[in-house]
């Protein structure tokens, strides 16, 4: 399968929109970062903007999308709602953060807010007619990027704002939405290598006639040491370690490097995107399998 760049941005921005949403939601539970909860909801809202516009670019008729709210069990119908109570869950915490005064059940919805989303665009990615999306370690990578990007982009807006109550938080969650990737890459992986699938006589698609045909068996091997190997571990080195590594360095400090902040959230969002990138191109149908 050929790589969506539009729906690997799409699950990207969101992944980072919802990670910085409910990072400030839980300052504000913790009563920290006044400062940058202005800046922070703006960068929360340009995402979901980028995301919700790359969602639609993957769709050669964008219009009829509209015509899924008759089905509310489509996996996009699913995602628009979830974006669009996420935007206003963002115009309403826009209006407190303009008061000065953010209530903390505004913070617990923002926390909420932030999971949810991920929840669901990650759901409507669990397709049983393909094998290597058909799991829940999917769920659990969309929740750590979540965590890393979201953390890291604080981390850096804490920095450039000079918001010193947020620094070591902003570092700590970073350290360990990395950590987190870094786990949920290696289970998928080993999921991936577990798979076996019969073959059923001989199959030629048309589509594809010049390529040969894909055994279940290779998936593993081919994510670990193949032709996505370096897609594999670009995402765990740079989008896992890498980053767990630079907000540990900072675990026990809180200094404005903006830097260190920024190559982590740099790390995060490369890792993400090959990570993703290595998933299309392993999610063929299991209709090649018969």
């Amino acid at each position: 399968m050929e790589i969506q760049w539009s729906l690997v941005l799409f699950t990207l921005f969101v992944c980072l929109s919802a990670g910085v949403f409910a990072g400030q939601g839980l300052l504000v539970l913790l009563g920290k970062g006044a400062k940058l909860q202005m800046p922070s909801l703006m960068v929360a809202l340009v995402a979901l903007l980028i995301g919700g516009i790359a969602s639609f670019t993957h769709l050669q008729h964008w219009e009829r999308s509209f015509n899924g709210f008759g089905h509310l069990s489509s996996g996009i119908t699913q995602e628009l709602i979830a974006v669009a109570v996420m935007f206003v869950l963002i115009i309403i915490y826009f209006a407190f953060a303009r008061r000065g005064e953010i209530p903390k059940w505004m913070g617990a919805l923002a926390v909420v807010g932030g999971v949810v989303l991920v929840l669901v665009m990650a759901n409507s990615y669990m397709m049983a007619a393909r094998p290597v999306w058909s799991t829940v370690l999917l769920h659990l990578f969309y929740l750590a990027q979540m965590v890393v990007a979201g953390a890291s982009a604080l981390w850096l807006i804490a920095a450039l704002t000079k918001t010193e109550d947020s620094l070591q938080l902003g570092a700590r969650f970073t350290a360990v939405g990395g950590a987190l990737v870094a786990v949920s890459l290696v289970a998928y992986a080993a999921y991936v290598g577990s798979l076996s699938l019969p073959m059923v006589g001989n199959y030629f698609d048309p589509t594809e006639p010049t390529k040969p045909m894909v055994a279940p068996t290779d998936l593993g091997s081919n994510l670990l040491v193949g032709e996505l190997a370096a897609y594999f571990w670009g995402a765990l080195i740079m989008g896992g370690v890498i980053a767990a590594v630079l907000g540990f360095l900072f675990w026990n400090k809180s200094v404005a490097n903006s830097g260190f902040a920024g190559a982590a959230l740099i790390c995060a969002l490369a890792g993400g995107i090959a990570f993703r990138a290595a998933l299309y191109i392993l999610g063929i149908s299991v209709y090649a399998f018969y």
